[in-house]
């Protein structure tokens, strides 16, 4: 699979096999998303690899409590009936779950590219999750970004530094549909994906 296909081939996959991902698989991918470009070679990203089943379930009431709150901002009874029938995660389900943290602590000290803008080490954190997702892609494996969710509990679950800023969880595993080769939301027909990217020439 060469770069383009693989970026076109990317999902942000909610549904799952019940097939594992092999330790290898994980491997590769973890080393791709360390390849990434980092401000100053922060190198800020933390990951936290999620097998245990009782984590999976926190995890999963925190997104459960958040989602409830997420609802109450959707104002449209058509839009809410919608969107409860959507499949917005795959915490349980999936075999793996990685918990993707950005360390803050590089902007305290003199790092390039951090003075005045302390954001370019999410940034960083950022691309990482791109060469992870990519990786994953190309090796026939899925991910999917659960970014509903109350990041201070989120963060309680997890005994990490408390510079450690929480970027979100990661569900991955063998993807069970390709959702017709679209983005899941353009699949169901919530949102349609624009043909061409916004360019402005000066």
């Amino acid at each position: 699979m060469d770069l383009y296909e693989c970026i076109s081939k990317r999902r942000d996959t909610r549904h799952f096999t019940n097939e594992e991902v092999p330790e290898e698989v994980l491997n590769k991918a973890l080393e791709a998303a360390h390849a990434a470009p980092s401000v100053g070679l922060s190198e800020p990203w933390r990951f936290v690899v999620v097998k245990s089943e009782p984590i999976k379930k926190q995890i999963k009431n925190v997104f459960l409590d958040k989602n409830e709150e997420a609802k109450l901002e959707i104002t449209d009874e058509n839009q809410k009936n919608r969107y409860e029938t959507f499949k917005l995660e795959a915490i349980e389900e999936a075999p793996i779950g990685i918990a993707i943290f950005c360390e803050t602590q590089a902007s305290e000290s003199f790092t390039i590219g951090t003075i005045g803008n302390s954001n370019t080490l999410e940034w960083s954190c950022a691309c990482a999750i791109q060469n992870l997702w990519l990786s994953l892609t190309e090796q026939g494996y899925g991910l999917g970004w659960v970014s509903i969710i109350d990041y201070p509990k989120f963060t309680e679950i997890f005994d990490v530094p408390k510079t450690w800023k929480a970027l979100g969880y990661f569900c991955i595993g063998k993807p069970a549909t390709d959702y017709d080769g679209q983005p899941m939301l353009e699949q169901i027909k919530w949102k349609s994906r624009a043909p061409k990217p916004y360019v402005k020439y000066i």
